[in-house]
């Protein structure tokens, strides 16, 4: 059982969520969403980041998640 969902899902449990990172670390100024069981989720803000290895750079778009805690 999973406490991660994805942007504009519906919360399968009753509770708080609050706002990870792609790995589901904390991030800074995270948004917190109080929700019921069934309710659609906010959608949380794609963003991009700048790889660089061996000389070559390519761009990655990541996307947050929401948590649930208790």
């Amino acid at each position: 059982m999973s406490t991660f969902v994805k942007s504009n899902q519906t919360a399968l449990f009753s509770g708080k969520y609050v706002e990870v990172g792609q790995g589901g670390g904390k991030i800074k100024r995270a948004q917190t969403f109080e929700a019921k069981e069934g309710t659609e989720l906010p959608e949380l803000k794609s963003y991009t980041i700048k790889l660089a290895y061996k000389g070559t750079e390519k761009s990655v778009e990541r996307q947050r998640q929401w948590k649930l805690i208790k």
